[in-house]
Order: structure tokens, then C-alpha cells, then sequence
């Protein structure tokens, strides 16, 4: 599973320029860290996990084609997610099917797990149903900012939405998931 402080890490400069002179063993350490990143961000957009997984490859090739004359001005994450994004809605366009999102599922580490009680885990469950009532658009702007920590610039870039449009889907998709909460708290109150 990709490292959240990899792309805050020195040595992501490094591995990148090692991965643009032939370096296989970085290109592999590159491939290790975003490929699950990849899939659990395209399986929000696509139900069918081999063509995100013909995605996520096809993208690992033509960033190792072309990897002596990539410019890449942001995070390598962002430049990665980008490609992989426009790839995948250009293959489900190509075979006419229809972006279908899938609800969040908000995944735990083992440790955490653990310790959760009963209170917990019924918490996950309404907030898992409270995400699943969400827009296709406010569930992939939750998905970014929250789960892989993108910053405003970076997602408003890669959803191409103008900041403002941006801060207003972000805000109504967690107005959402609060009034669902309320009304959820209100229905225990006056039963």
C-alpha cells in the first residue's frame, strides 16, 4: 500500500530521476507504491476491475516510454493520477459504458480494527451510508482530499474544476454527510 509520506519523502526526486535514466528497480519501487493507490481510485469510477487494471498498466508504459522527456510540475502523484484518470475514462468511453462510482469504503488499518468497539464500527457503517448517498462527484472530491490527501490545487487540476466550484462540492458533500448524521441522531431522540 502506497506511503503517505512518500511524495513528502527527499528521495521521491531521486527515485524519479533514477526511474528517467533506465532505472528498472525504481521504476518497479514506482510501480509498488501508486498500483494500488491507482486501483482503489479507479474501482471509485469503474466497476470493472480489469480495465482498470488494463488502465493502470497502460499508464506504468507510456510513463516508462516516455519518461526521458516527462516535465512534471507538480507532485509526481498528481502527474500520475492525472494520466490514470484520462486513460480510464477514455477506455470506458471507447466501450460505451457508463462511469458508475462506488460508495467509499473507508479502510482501517489492522491495528485500529482492533481496538474499535461496537460504537465504532455502527459509526463506519451510517458514515459508509451517509458517502453512499453522495454525488458520483462529491464521493471522487472526498475520495481525493481525504483518503489520498491531495491538496485544493492538485484536485481542482485533476477533477478540472475552477477552485471555487471545487470548494462548493467539497463543503456540500460534507453538509450532506452532517445532515444525514443529524437527521440520523433526531430519528434515536424520539424513538
Amino acid at each position: 500500500m502506497g506511503d503517505p509520506d512518500f511524495e513528502n519523502k527527499p528521495n521521491v526526486n531521486a527515485l524519479w530521476e533514477s526511474v528517467r535514466k533506465g532505472s528498472h528497480q525504481s521504476f518497479r519501487m514506482l510501480y509498488v507504491e501508486y498500483s494500488e493507490i491507482l486501483y482503489n481510485y479507479g474501482r471509485k469510477m469503474c466497476p470493472d476491475g480489469e480495465l482498470v487494471r488494463d488502465s493502470i498498466q497502460d499508464v506504468f508504459k507510456i510513463i516508462w516510454e516516455k519518461r526521458t522527456h516527462l516535465e512534471i510540475k507538480s507532485s509526481l502523484k498528481h502527474y500520475i493520477l492525472t494520466v490514470f484518470r484520462r486513460d480510464l475514462i477514455m477506455k470506458i468511453k471507447k466501450q460505451h459504458q457508463n462511469v458508475s462510482y462506488r460508495s467509499a469504503e473507508f479502510e482501517l488499518s489492522v491495528e485500529l480494527k482492533i481496538v474499535l468497539d461496537e460504537h465504532q464500527l455502527e459509526l463506519r457503517e451510517n458514515l459508509n451510508r451517509a458517502i453512499s448517498k453522495l454525488t458520483p462527484r462529491q464521493r471522487e472530491i472526498l475520495f481525493l482530499r481525504y483518503y489520498e490527501n491531495m491538496g485544493f490545487d492538485e484536485i481542482s487540476s485533476l477533477m478540472s474544476l475552477n477552485h471555487n466550484s471545487m470548494y462548493k462540492l467539497l463543503s456540500a458533500a460534507l453538509q450532506r454527510i452532517k445532515k444525514y448524521f443529524l437527521y440520523m441522531l433526531l430519528g434515536i431522540f424520539w424513538c
